[in-house]
């Protein structure tokens, strides 16, 4: 009984020892999860930025590389007898701005146009009208001109208001025009080896199984507000059929130089803003620049100081910043 009578507990000493070293241990734990937060907050923003650039200059390569398609005939805008257009008065809801294919310069800029510094944050804008990816062939039994239909090999691609240029790919082309521009009024899929598509005006002649039919399309890209409506811009991607999509948030601004051929050799001689374009029919290359910030403020230590378009800027604000630049060649017209 006496060895238990001794036994009386923790000392204070013993309890402020243990204390401090639980302080240190908890200091050591909350430290490592801080940092941890804020190196996972920044490599998330770095990884969400760079995903986002990488999607927004591809999506618009892709349409920009197609401007100017015109499948396998020739196109001078200087001339367009070959292609016979029936869009005035037979496309529903048709704006010359963005249905009209064939137009030269000076009343339509043609394949490539864009506007310099008139967008939102002073951005670039820009309109590309070309093919879109992929065709399909004209297949018996062939229509006439007067009959306004077209059966072709089955598409799951082209639908009603879509616009399509059908163009014989013959080796001697003894009629004019080479090729029609029509609209799409329907489309019959219900024939699982042969496709209809029907059209809103006749055509100018029978084509046969030696007519190619690709869809046309302009699409203009411009910085607005994201639908978000949490004071964020996005880059937007609108169609001539009125769908506009917002393809990217947080892109802040846009600037696009076009590399103007002045000797026809197919090569740029120099890069310009669009308000300094002689002439959009001589751009055979563009170079797009875009500035991108994360979503998430207090991502750096301090406001991020960036370089874009040539002008250093510090923000305000605290969000991860880069600058997504490449050039783009318009194959179509240095082909």
């Amino acid at each position: 009984m006496k060895l238990l009578n001794k036994q009386i507990g923790i000392s204070l000493v013993e309890v402020l020892v243990a204390l401090v070293i639980s302080l240190f241990l908890l200091g050591g734990i909350v430290q490592v999860y801080v940092g941890n937060k804020v190196t996972f907050k920044f490599t998330n923003a770095l990884a969400e930025v760079q995903e986002n650039g990488r999607f927004a200059l591809d999506s618009m390569s892709q349409d920009l590389r197609l401007a100017n398609q015109w499948g396998c005939i020739s196109f001078n805008p200087a001339n367009t007898t070959n292609i016979n257009d029936t869009l005035p008065g037979t496309h529903p809801g048709y704006d010359a701005e963005f249905h009209d294919f064939i137009s030269p310069a000076p009343t339509l800029p043609g394949a490539i146009v864009g506007t310099n510094n008139n967008g939102l944050n002073g951005s670039d804008q820009l309109t590309v009208r070309g093919g879109k990816p992929g065709q399909t062939n004209v297949e018996a039994p062939f229509t006439s001109g007067a009959i306004q239909s077209l059966n072709v090999n089955p598409t799951g691609r082209i639908s009603a208001g879509d616009i399509i240029l059908v163009a014989r790919c013959g080796e001697f082309i003894l009629n004019i025009p080479e090729a029609d521009i029509l609209s799409v009024s329907s489309v019959d899929v219900s024939n699982p080896v042969q496709t209809v598509i029907n059209l809103a005006a006749p055509k100018s002649q029978q084509f046969e199984n030696d007519a190619m039919v690709i869809e046309l399309q302009t699409v203009n890209y411009s910085i607005g507000n994201a639908a978000s409506g949490n004071g964020e811009t996005a880059l937007f991607r609108q169609e001539f059929n009125g769908i506009v999509e917002e393809l990217v948030e947080g892109v802040e601004d846009m600037q696009i130089l076009y590399g103007i051929d002045s000797d026809n050799d197919q090569f740029p001689n120099q890069y310009v803003t669009a308000d300094n374009v002689p002439n959009f029919n001589a751009v055979v290359s563009l170079r797009v620049m875009l500035l991108i910030h994360s979503i998430d403020d207090f991502v750096t230590e301090a406001p991020q100081t960036y370089t874009f378009n040539g002008v250093q800027t510090t923000p305000a604000d605290r969000r991860l910043r880069q600058v997504f630049t490449t050039t783009i060649a318009l194959r179509n017209r240095i082909g």
